[in-house]
């Protein structure tokens, strides 16, 4: 084109549209074919769309030729390679690849255990060779004029494009290129990584006020939880749409039959309207051990910034306050996801990984096979069992079911497919694990839910695509109670749920009031908002208190309501109704409340279990605290809480701060009439690190045999950031009010942390004192 119009300047302008052209097409038609649902005129938007980018693309190689042949041939083979990538996405996800995803490629563990493992090195050394060579015939020195040609003819379809609008009922990668998608999406997108507010949980229950805990329902029956053992299995990807059992609840045949979770779910409590969140598993496993949203947007999550910087009161903790030995166990390494820094963080005493089997029956880049996980996990379980008599939490987390999908070469199985295989060697294992906990007697006083991190829906066989891309959220949960309950319940219920369901199990449920969500264990009769999202596909959704959905793509800007028949919101084909803009605005900035706090943010703790609390008798009782407190000189405590007393009796009240045994630091103790209320403010700063220090407010009754005591405030900050106090205990409230009939004032004991410095410091080389172990 460049050279006039001679037969071999339009055999070169050929071959340099081709370069650019044959990898999508190639990658897109085998994707087309790969996929269980039938092609269709949707499809054709796609290949158009790759016929634009080609274009854009051919008008900005060419002028790359006049600096070097070479040059515009390497950055062809980079595309190739990308669209590769994206295909192996779209098979694996069902979605197109996100530049937000090059991240996982800093991880050796992913790069060995999936993105080395191509599924098709073969088609991709095919094209690559005929991209190459292409490139290396056309893509040589142009005019001007040939550029621009190309770039015009590319404006011009893409804008031609725009006139055909996709079609909600097929996905996105079937008439979208991957890079024009992504350009848009980031170009358009309201939120990144900055932001969030200080308080993420308090910004998403004052949006939403029903996503706060609820215990306001009767009991599903009598359970005698106190005490008992709380094992949680979560089963990598597994959908709902997997059990037979529930995806008959919702008009379905399950697409990926798992026939021992099946008989779990329906001899048991089973939950067939299950929400995940959204998709990846830092994202689940924040929901499920730590009773809060996750963030439902991309960019980095809050798994992650807990693992760096602890800002949340997690269920492992809150059992660990309460007696319970804690231990984690994956088959993947703990490195992956920051999980080694995480599981600590938010109360494991044990977080272990793929280096602690031995003898795996497989091990691959992704860790040991889910066999050899469920059968060792027995060796931890025995040593729980024999160390003591306190109870133990233990959470198990799967990794045969991610890709590659590898299992062990001995393996029989009836499914040829990768896929199909692993989850059946995933439900042979499972089957043999629940039998051997049942021959153990562990059943009996352990509480086993069963559950998974993320769905991977329904596997792209739903004519509907807005329903098959909810069936990513289609999660399950089974119950196996020591009672033996046998339930089959409908009612929505989301990951987020759990930590507060066990609590309430467990006979802690006011441990659980700054959670968010319901209680699995109780009866609701009135409708709640759910949130969700979807990563991969970019789509942020939520269930109304009515029943209806509403999802927007592209994380809020196009956004449709649709209405479940019978409630089935899990069904084949979702009804599109209306559209109710403030529902849309409400997923919007559920969204964005949703992001991990800002770095500086205030850590926020509940500074005592409920805002009621009876006081009975004449033996102490503790109504609030804090266990091992740990203080950097940057960072200063700020406690503030304010009670007021009711009933027959006078409280008797003791608070303090202090090390082990009666190093001290704040110290004092009053009695509050029937009617008065204790206002107490004070910050706590040290030029020396400390750690393991506790908070305690103890009540007793005094006059009479009972009373109440009523919290109006009750707030425990630790800072990060702003100006620090000065060293020690400054002390900004303490009064009674009404005041004492003697006019006598509240004068609390304050020790200087100088006194304490000695002990500090040798604490501090020498590591916990066993005065320390105690107070844990």
């Amino acid at each position: 084109m460049g050279h006039g119009p001679s037969e071999s300047g339009a055999l070169r302008a050929t071959a340099a549209f081709g370069s650019c052209l044959l990898a999508p097409w190639a990658f897109r038609a085998l994707a087309i074919f790969d996929s269980p649902a039938a092609p269709a005129a949707a499809n054709l938007r796609g290949f158009c769309a790759d016929a634009a980018l080609a274009l854009l693309a051919l008008g900005c190689l060419w002028p790359l030729a006049r600096l070097a042949r070479g040059l515009p041939v390497v950055v062809i083979g980079v595309l190739v390679i990308g669209y590769y990538a994206n295909y192996e996405t779209v098979t694996t996800l069902g979605t197109l690849a996100s530049p937000l995803d090059l991240e996982f490629f800093s991880d050796p563990t992913f790069v060995r255990g999936s993105a080395l493992a191509a599924a098709r090195p073969g088609w991709l050394a095919v094209v690559l060779a005929g991209t190459l060579a292409l490139g290396w015939l056309g893509l040589r020195r142009a005019g001007w004029s040939d550029a621009f040609a190309a770039l015009a003819a590319g404006g011009f379809l893409l804008g031609a494009l725009s006139f055909w609008e996709p079609e909600p009922r097929h996905a996105a990668w079937r008439q979208d290129n991957p890079i024009a998608f992504n350009v848009d999406w980031l170009a358009r997108r309201d939120a990144g990584d900055a932001g969030g507010f200080d308080n993420p949980a308090l910004a998403m229950r004052t949006l939403v006020p029903g996503i706060a805990a609820d215990l306001d329902a009767p009991l599903r029956g009598e359970f005698h939880g106190q005490g008992k053992n709380v094992l949680l299995v979560i089963l990598e990807s597994v959908s709902g749409n997997y059990l037979p059992t529930a995806a008959a609840r919702h008009g379905r045949e399950a697409v990926n039959k798992l026939p021992a979770l099946d008989r779990a779910f329906a001899e048991n409590v089973g939950y067939a309207t299950f929400f995940t969140h959204t998709r990846r598993t830092n994202r689940g496993l924040f929901a499920l051990l730590c009773g809060e949203y996750p963030r439902l947007i991309a960019g980095i999550p809050k798994m992650a910034v807990t693992a760096a910087t602890p800002w949340r009161r997690c269920l492992p903790g809150v059992l660990r306050d309460h007696g319970y030995r804690t231990v984690y166990l994956q088959g993947a390494p703990l490195a992956f996801m920051q999980k080694d820094r995480f599981m600590p963080a938010i109360g494991f005493d044990e977080s272990l990984g793929h280096d602690w089997f031995v003898h795996p029956h497989l091990r691959s880049f992704w860790g040991v096979d889910d066999r050899t996980l469920l059968e060792q996990t027995f060796r931890k379980i025995d040593e729980l069992e024999a160390s003591g008599d306190e109870p133990w939490f233990m959470t198990l987390l799967t990794v045969g079911t991610h890709h590659p999908y590898v299992v062990p070469d001995s393996y029989e199985s009836p499914y040829k497919t990768p896929i199909r295989r692993v989850f059946s060697y995933m439900d042979g294992a499972l089957h043999r694990f629940l039998r051997e906990l049942e021959r153990r007697g562990l059943r009996d006083d352990t509480l086993v839910l069963i559950t998974s991190d993320e769905s991977r829906g329904d596997l792209g066989q739903a004519a509907d695509t807005t329903a098959g891309i909810l069936s990513e959220n289609w999660g399950f949960l089974a119950a196996l109670l020591p009672e033996r309950t046998q339930l089959s319940i409908d009612e929505p219920y989301a990951q987020s749920d759990v930590p507060l369901s066990v609590l309430d199990y467990l006979g802690l449920p006011h441990e659980g009031l700054d959670f968010f969500g319901r209680s699995l264990f109780r009866r609701y009769e009135r409708g709640r908002s759910i949130f969700y999202a979807n990563v991969n596909y970019r789509m942020i959704g939520g269930l109304q208190p009515d029943g209806t959905l509403v999802q927007c793509e592209k994380e809020g800007q196009r956004c449709a309501r649709y209405r479940p028949e019978a409630g089935r919101i899990f069904a084949p084909t979702l009804r599109r109704v209306r559209d109710d803009p403030q529902m849309a605005d409400s997923v919007r900035e559920m969204a964005l409340r949703s992001l991990p706090p800002q770095s500086n943010a205030p850590l926020t703790f509940p500074l005592l279990a409920r805002p009621d609390f009876p006081v009975k008798g004449r033996n102490w009782q503790m109504v609030q605290g804090v266990s091992q407190l740990s203080l950097e000189p940057n960072e200063w405590i700020e406690i503030e809480f304010e009670v007021k007393t009711r009933g027959d009796a006078d409280v008797e009240l003791e608070h303090w701060m202090r090390f082990a045994g009666d190093k001290h630091l704040i110290h004092f103790q009053t009695l509050i009439e029937s009617g008065q209320t204790l206002h107490v403010r004070y910050e706590v700063a040290s030029d020396v690190p400390f750690s393991q220090a506790t908070i305690r407010t103890l009540v007793r009754a005094v006059g009479g045999d009972e009373a109440e005591l009523l919290f109006r405030k009750r707030r425990f900050e630790l800072h990060r950031s702003g100006e620090r106090p000065p060293q020690g205990v400054q002390l900004a409230e303490l009064r009674l009010d009404p005041p004492r009939a003697d006019g006598s004032k509240l004068v609390p004991e304050i020790t200087p942390i100088a006194q304490h410095a000695a002990y500090l410091e040798q604490r501090n080389r020498k590591g916990m004192s066993g005065d320390d172990r105690q107070e844990k």
